[in-house]
């Protein structure tokens, strides 16, 4: 992506369920409702009350379908990440 461009819905929400999964490594269940979700209503009825879908986001669904999928990268980097890696 160049300068010029400002990230899509969806890579927006990529980038941002992947550092929530990050945060919420502990509440794996609520990072595995998150990740399995089927819709939009499902991924935000899952995240905490402190999730805010920020502003500017132009398309709700892109942005929370990204954010489903970057939980779910999330929580796979957790697995297979080596026992002894510095977070």
């Amino acid at each position: 992506m160049t300068a010029e461009q400002s990230p899509t819905a969806l890579t927006l929400g990529l980038e941002d369920g992947v550092s929530y999964g990050r945060a919420h490594l502990s509440d794996r269940a609520r990072l595995g409702r998150i990740a399995r979700a089927h819709t939009a209503v499902e991924v935000e009825e899952n995240v905490d009350g402190t999730f805010r879908i920020p502003d500017g986001v132009d398309d709700r669904v892109a942005y929370l379908s990204g954010f489903a999928h970057g939980v779910l990268r999330a929580l796979r980097e957790s697995v297979s990440a080596p026992s002894n890696a510095q977070p």
